[in-house]
């Protein structure tokens, strides 16, 4: 285990810091002022979020994770780079949690409309951390693409943004491709994929992307770049791919 840091409204974390565990089985100790401890497995998001500011300490601070702001930016990248500016467009942050990803979207000029999430306790966790952020915030496991299609087009959505939000037991890429046919042409889909530029999902994504080459509006590829995630509980660095594709 790590040390327990300074209190912080009410509460410590203690980081298990067992080597070998995947992403999905690190757990650290909740610590109560009052009394208690309690083991939270850090992807029990419904548990996470309950505690304002817990997903900042733990995944932004202690693991310093970078996926948030590092997709935001390359969105913007992708988008000068196309000659089209961050102001002029309009997000759906899918596997949005409790706001983070918008708020580095929000940051950059870009307006942020629509969040989603796997768990209802995200969305609450959104409205309480940041409220106003999100006019929009669908929660399933699998959205309704009807009810995500009329979204896109009643608000003019041009941007689908998922940081850590696809693969690994999270959005299937199934499920990205028929959001992402919901997005005009112009759109750009921007993601962080865990296992770095030669990872399953990273392989899964470039292929949806490659197999729109023969539609009417295609994919393609802007930026795609490795970056450190994060670290491990346990110390290590994990690397992620950072993609950004634009409709044609």
């Amino acid at each position: 285990m790590a040390t327990a840091k300074e209190p912080a409204a009410g509460w410590t974390v203690e980081l298990d810091t067992t080597p070998g565990r995947r992403q999905a089985q690190e757990e650290f100790v909740l610590h109560h002022a009052d009394g208690g401890d309690e083991r939270i497995v850090l992807h029990d998001y419904a548990r996470v979020y309950a505690v304002p500011g817990l997903y900042e300490e733990v995944v932004q601070h202690r693991l310093q994770c970078a996926s948030p702001a590092t997709v935001a930016a390359a969105l913007v990248e992708a988008a000068e780079a196309e000659g089209r500016t961050a102001e002029g467009l309009r997000a759906f942050d899918l596997g949005a949690g409790n706001g983070v990803v918008g708020e580095e979207l929000r940051a950059r000029g870009v307006t942020v409309v629509a969040g989603a999430d796997g768990v209802a306790e995200a969305r609450d966790a959104a409205h309480r951390d940041r409220p106003g952020l999100y006019a929009h915030y669908l929660v399933g496991e699998r959205l309704d693409v009807g009810e995500v299609t009329a979204l896109v087009r009643d608000e003019g959505l041009t941007a689908l943004v998922a940081a850590g939000a696809v693969g690994e037991g999270h959005v299937p890429v199934d499920a990205l491709a028929q959001l992402w046919d919901a997005f005009p042409p112009g759109s750009f889909l921007a993601l962080t994929l865990a296992g770095g530029d030669d990872g399953q999902d990273a392989s899964d994504v470039e292929q949806m992307i490659a197999d729109t080459a023969g539609s009417e509006h295609a994919s393609r590829t802007v930026v795609r770049r490795r970056f450190r995630h994060r670290v491990s509980m346990a110390g290590d660095e994990l690397h992620y791919l950072v993609l950004v594709a634009v409709k044609e």
